[in-house]
């Protein structure tokens, strides 16, 4: 044992020299550890004893042919348990990160102790209150977001009565915070189809004071009906140039039967940006519909917690098994009722005698934030052939139009996907996107048009390769109303994904 981590040890040390040399050495080293000590079993210190160990790393590499610039990412996250208690550990390595720092550690440990009725957790965690109107805290890899806390939690669940409470410092995108936040989240069960909860915050914002948060939250479910309201106060500092106190508003129904569904969302968000420095710690429901498709995503409505209200409206049916359609709609407005962004989403799904699947949506957008108040149309298609059991070929076609300053400015990007894949060991997609914006802007920076060639490959049950040859295009990446840019790529990629 003492022996592989002095490996470790002489192998992160060459990782901080050369981000090539990490990734040749890594690439066979998961296939080769993986005969010679299995995270994923459990070891018997006695019957009484027993200790379970699980372990995944996830890596991501990737050189650009013309900028010569390589960049590195690596998780590798370790968790050990031994009756009521847990060890979560995460050490990170980014040479350099998205935001030009070269840096690796340990970057979240914790130790954990459950019992029946309590759970202590001490060292880095996340949470959510209610539908996080009041707070937040989670990681998303694929946005390069983590915000979790550092220092303590506990958690009382009973029979009818949950109880969580918390205190520590959140993690920003260059260091972690100097300023304490303490809060406590209750919930009670009344009925079997009414719960009332309630949540209390407060922080010492950097550079503006004393800041509560708080409310309180209502859950009923019924047959075929559910519903979900919370109301949340944001209490600012006297004297900080800020009129009044801030609020947040959220309610939810669903409605389901055979063969159909209904959801209705309505939200209101007034002075409710909840910021120390560089660190969000609210992130309530955005109330736009996410897509999936790439050209639809890097789209997507960004949460403004300052001002705006707005409703979302979801139909989903079913009229026989092998028909699927979906209908939405959203729309965002200020206080002022002046329209921040509006879309409307149409799907149909078909399986045709399972040969193949055939899928088409249409979205039309509208977003007053942007520059210009661009529309946007956009069709999709989306379809698989079956060719047998393990084999088929997806066809996928984006077309977005963009339209500008009341038709003045207009222009399209249009993505081309085919994947030839066999399930579930490989796959290999060839990706293709154009645009004609250059038409319309005078510091286009040359390129408009990108070809990518993607492989995937299953090696056994426990790692998945991605490798990408080619260029794709920078572009925004969204998820829950938060977005962030995703760097052009013209060389090649390589993602790893291990579990032991």
């Amino acid at each position: 044992m003492k022996s592989k981590f002095a490996f470790c040890r002489l192998f992160s040390h060459f990782c901080t020299r050369s981000s090539l040399i990490c990734l040749v050495l890594l690439l066979p080293l998961f296939s080769i550890y993986q005969f010679s000590f299995s995270f994923a079993q459990k070891f018997g210190f006695g019957e009484s004893d027993p200790w379970t160990i699980s372990a995944s790393n996830q890596l991501e590499y990737s050189l650009d042919r013309k900028t010569h610039q390589d960049i590195f990412h690596n998780w590798t996250d370790l968790d050990l348990s031994h009756g009521i208690y847990t060890v979560n550990l995460r050490y990170e390595a980014h040479q350099p990160d998205d935001w030009g720092r070269t840096w690796q550690k340990l970057s979240f440990r914790n130790l954990q102790l459950s019992s029946e009725f309590l759970e202590i957790t001490a060292g880095n965690y996340y949470v959510i209150f209610g539908r996080g109107l009041i707070l937040r805290s989670y990681e998303n890899r694929d946005l390069r977001y983590d915000n979790n806390l550092d220092g303590v939690k506990g958690t009382i669940d009973l029979d009818g009565f949950d109880l969580t409470m918390l205190g520590g410092t959140a993690l920003g995108k260059y260091e972690r915070l100097s300023d304490p936040l303490h809060a406590v989240d209750g919930k009670i069960a009344f009925t079997d189809w009414m719960n009332l909860g309630g949540s209390y915050l407060r922080t010492h914002i950097t550079d503006f004071g004393l800041v509560r948060l708080f409310g309180g939250n209502v859950s009923m479910n019924f047959p075929h009906v559910d519903f979900y309201a919370e109301y949340a106060k944001k209490d600012n500092p006297p004297g900080k140039y800020i009129p009044k106190d801030g609020k947040g508003i959220y309610l939810s129904t669903n409605v389901y039967t055979a063969g159909m569904g209904l959801a209705l969302e309505y939200k209101e968000y007034d002075k409710f940006d909840f910021i120390n420095q560089d660190v969000t710690f609210n992130n309530p429901p955005p109330l736009a519909r996410e897509h999936m498709y790439t050209l639809l995503n890097r789209h997507a409505y960004v949460l403004d917690l300052i001002d705006e209200k707005g409703f979302q409206a979801e139909i989903t049916s079913s009229p026989f098994n092998l028909l699927s359609l979906l209908a939405n709609y959203s729309y965002t407005t200020n206080r002022k009722n002046e329209v921040l962004f509006s879309e409307i989403y149409g799907e149909l799904e078909y399986d045709y005698k399972d040969m193949a699947t055939l899928k088409g949506g249409f979205s039309r957008q509208e977003n007053r934030q942007e520059v210009g108040s661009p529309i946007r149309l956009a069709p999709v298609v989306d379809v698989i052939y079956y060719v047998s059991e393990a084999n088929s070929i997806n066809f996928i076609l984006e077309h977005l139009y963009t339209d500008k300053y009341d038709g003045k400015l207009s222009y399209y990007d249009q993505i081309l996907s085919l994947s030839l894949s066999h399930s579930p060991t490989v796959s290999l997609t060839l990706t293709h996107e154009r645009t004609t914006e250059w038409k319309i802007r005078e510091d286009w920076p040359g390129k408009r048009n990108w070809l990518i060639a993607t492989l995937d490959l299953a090696m056994g049950e426990n790692h998945n390769l991605s490798l990408s040859v080619g260029s794709r295009r920078e572009g925004k990446v969204c998820a829950g109303g938060v977005c962030v840019d995703k760097p052009a790529l013209d060389g090649f990629e390589i993602k790893l994904l291990s579990r032991f």
